[in-house]
């Protein structure tokens, strides 16, 4: 029984690890003026698939006053991990992207998307030709598009347009304004006339904690026919946000509280025999 438990366990973990068909559309933004590094996505898989969702899903890379990047497509939680170390010790993003799809690192590199974007301006992005047949990436300075599994290639095409059109905006606006072209022109394809399941923007200001950015907002499913990507800019336009300091409750913060909750549960057995024994003992 043991050695089945065992091996479901491994097959489960596999299993997370290899999961398919992850954010669906994305934009990675920077603005250098500011030092603000971004990511906005949407995506018809439900947004618990990829993490807890009061922090950045697993497929967002943000390193604060230093740049951002994306890893979607069949999901490799490895290559955000890599993203991370590699932006942080100054690689470009064209030598970053490298890295994630060399056989050494991936063998499986023909699956994935990835894009890197740094304050310097600098851009990249991959998709792996064993992606679906509407699958793409494009840049500009300070931005990178990407998506897979789309209605169409405008999906891509107009958010980098949308993006690259509000150069004096705030960058959460511009993250933003490009998500919603890409809804509009139909996002991704599996949801019919919802474009998507979720959707999420993260920013990261100069001095906030590498996990807990100044602005993150993450939408659901949203009642009624609104698209969450929709509803993701109307929440950012009513002033929602998590404040880097105030961040709402994290999976570490949960994790504490269940491993605390644990340890009250396994004090009640002790606390009863010791009532047992203390009544049958003698007393003098």
């Amino acid at each position: 029984m043991k050695r089945f438990v065992s091996t479901g366990l491994v097959v489960a973990i596999a299993l997370l690890w290899a999961s398919p068909a992850m954010a669906t559309w994305s934009v990675v933004g920077v603005d250098p003026e500011t030092g603000e590094v971004g990511v906005a996505i949407a995506s018809c898989v439900p947004a618990d698939a990829l993490g807890d969702l009061n922090e950045t899903l697993v497929p967002v890379v943000l390193i604060p006053d230093v740049g951002a990047g994306v890893t979607q497509a069949a999901l490799f939680p490895a290559a955000a991990v890599r993203i991370r170390e590699l932006v942080e010790i100054g690689r470009t993003p064209e030598k970053i992207v490298g890295n994630l799809i060399g056989d050494e690192f991936d063998p499986d590199a023909a699956l994935r998307q990835h894009a890197v974007v740094t304050l310097a301006g600098e851009a990249a992005g991959f998709t792996g030709e064993e992606n679906s047949p509407t699958a793409l990436d494009a840049q500009a300075s300070g931005v990178s598009v990407q998506g897979n599994i789309l209605v169409s290639e405008s999906v891509v095409n107009d958010a980098l347009a949308a993006f690259v059109e509000l150069d004096d905006s705030p960058l959460a606006e511009r993250l933003l304004a490009a998500l919603v072209a890409g809804g509009e022109a139909g996002g991704d394809s599996r949801c019919g006339d919802q474009t998507a399941l979720f959707a999420q923007l993260a920013v990261a200001k100069p001095g906030d904690q590498p996990f807990t950015p100044s602005i993150l907002i993450t939408v659901g499913r949203p009642e009624g026919q609104e698209s969450p990507v929709t509803a993701l800019a109307s929440a950012y336009e009513s002033g929602e946000r998590q404040l880097a300091d105030a961040p709402a409750s994290t999976g570490a913060g949960q994790g504490i509280g269940l491993i605390a909750l644990a340890l009250a549960l396994l004090m009640i057995p002790a606390a009863i025999w010791y009532w047992r024994w203390s009544y049958r003992k003698p007393r003098y």
